[in-house]
C-alpha cells in the first residue's frame, strides 16, 4: 500500500526525492514548497516565498538546495536544511512552468512563456536565454553530461546546445502540448509525455522509438528510474502507471489519486515512486518490477 502524505491546501503540481531517497519535495498551487519524511509522510520544512502557485521543483544534486519556479514568474532557490531562500532568478515575462538542473548541480534549467532559460546556480545569473518555441514551453530538461537540453511546448520538443544555445533538432509526434520531459540517466534516450501517450526517442538522431498507450486522458507527468529500464508517468485519469521502456509494455497501473496526476518521480534506488495530485494529497509507492 501507498504512503499518503497530506498537508498541501492546493492541488500538489510538482514533486521529487532528495539525491539520498530520505525526503520528498513538492510544490503546490498553495502557493508553497515543502519537504517530506520519505518514510514516515512527516512535514520538515514548509517554503513560502512565491506569490502565486508553485508549479515545478527540483532537487539539486548536492542535496542542500531545492529550485521551484512559479506563477509569479520566479525562479527560487532554498536552502534543503534551513528552508531559507538563498536566489530569486528573474526575467521569465510568464508563469515558470518547469523547472531542472544539470548533473553537477552548476545550472539550473527553466522553462515558462516561450522560452527555457539556463541559470548560475551560484550566482543566479542568466546564461542563456533559449527561444524558437511557437507556444509556451510547458517542460524542460537537462542532459545528464549537461550538454544538451530539451524544451516542449505546443505539439514540439526542441534540443539544444547548453553551452552555445544553438537548436539541434526538432522532435515531431505529440498530438497535443508537451507537459512532461525526461532523460534516461545513460543519455541515450529522450522521454516525452503528451496528449493520451509518452513517448520514448533516441536522443543521438531523434527518432522516436516507441510510444507508450494505456492513459485513458492526459499524460501530465514522466520520468525514468535510476536504471534507464523503467518508466513512470502520471495522468489526468488519476492514475500512475510503470512501464518497461525496452519493449515497452504497461508493468504497473496504481490507482488511488481521486483527481489528475501531475508529477511523478523515482527515488535514487528505483524501489519507490512518488506522485503529486490535484487532489491535494501526495503518494509514495513501493514498486517491485
Amino acid at each position: 500500500m501507498p504512503v499518503t502524505i497530506v498537508g498541501h491546501d492546493g492541488p500538489v503540481a510538482g514533486v521529487d526525492w532528495s539525491p539520498d531517497g530520505r525526503r520528498i519535495v513538492s510544490g503546490s498551487d498553495d502557493g508553497t514548497v515543502r519537504v517530506w519524511d520519505a518514510d514516515t509522510g512527516a512535514e520538515i520544512l514548509c517554503m513560502r516565498g512565491h506569490e502565486g502557485e508553485v508549479s515545478s521543483v527540483v532537487c539539486l544534486p548536492d542535496g542542500r538546495r531545492i529550485v521551484s519556479g512559479g506563477g509569479d514568474k520566479t525562479v527560487r532557490v532554498w536552502d534543503a536544511e534551513s528552508g531559507a531562500e538563498r536566489l530569486c532568478l528573474r526575467g521569465h515575462e510568464g508563469e515558470v512552468t518547469s523547472v531542472a538542473c544539470s548533473r553537477d548541480g552548476c545550472r539550473i534549467v527553466s522553462g515558462g512563456d516561450k522560452t527555457a532559460r539556463i541559470w548560475d546556480a551560484e550566482s543566479g545569473a542568466q546564461l542563456r536565454c533559449l527561444g524558437g518555441h511557437r507556444m509556451g514551453v510547458w517542460s524542460v530538461a537537462c542532459s545528464p553530461d549537461g550538454r544538451n537540453i530539451v524544451s516542449g511546448g505546443g505539439q514540439t520538443i526542441r534540443v539544444w546546445d547548453a553551452v552555445g544555445g544553438a537548436e539541434l533538432g526538432l522532435l515531431r509526434g505529440h498530438a497535443g502540448g508537451v507537459w512532461g520531459l525526461d532523460f534516461s540517466p545513460d543519455g541515450h534516450r529522450i522521454l516525452s509525455a503528451g496528449d493520451y501517450t509518452v513517448r520514448v526517442w533516441r536522443a543521438e538522431d531523434g527518432t522516436q522509438q516507441h510510444r507508450l498507450h494505456g492513459h485513458e486522458a492526459l499524460v501530465f507527468g514522466v520520468a525514468y528510474g535510476p536504471d534507464s529500464r523503467h518508466i513512470v508517468s502520471g495522468g489526468a485519469d488519476g492514475t500512475v502507471r510503470i512501464w518497461d521502456a525496452r519493449t515497452p509494455a504497461e508493468l504497473a497501473c496504481l490507482r488511488g489519486h481521486d483527481a489528475a496526476v501531475a508529477g511523478v518521480a523515482y527515488s535514487p534506488d528505483g524501489k519507490h515512486v512518488v506522485s503529486g495530485s490535484a487532489d491535494r494529497t501526495i503518494r509514495v509507492w513501493p514498486v517491485e518490477v
